[in-house]
């Protein structure tokens, strides 16, 4: 349930946008879901929809989620590439097993579109 804490930081996030960029009102908020993330897409929905009710800006704002893949570098030979299974543990160039999660494990603000006053 922890969707319903990030969904309050990202209605405050854009709230703090808009009035940075002077804008009365945000009509679409698009945001990167990271496939790793621990995010229930369903509950973010609904957690949304909950909070910008409570939002002057955001009343009617339209949710976009891009699903992001998750990425790997590899320590060893610095090589990136994106895993076609859910194999995370091996690079695919040089078999290494020393890898690390560059992409996919959060939840990122990509993009608002807002109408200026």
């Amino acid at each position: 349930m922890h969707e319903y804490s990030v969904v309050s930081s990202l209605i405050a996030l854009c709230e703090e946008h808009a009035k940075k960029n002077q804008a009365h009102k945000i009509e679409r908020v698009v945001v990167g879901i990271g496939e790793r993330s621990a995010m229930d897409k369903s509950l973010f929905v609904s957690a949304f929809e909950t909070f910008r009710e409570e939002s002057l800006v955001c009343k009617d704002a339209i949710l976009d989620i891009v699903d992001e893949k998750v990425e790997l570098e590899c320590k060893d030979c610095s090589h990136v590439f994106k895993p076609n299974a859910l194999d995370y543990g091996v690079c695919e160039k040089c078999h290494s097993k020393n890898v690390v999660i560059t992409q996919g494990n959060e939840m990122r603000l990509l993009s608002l579109e807002m109408l200026a006053e």
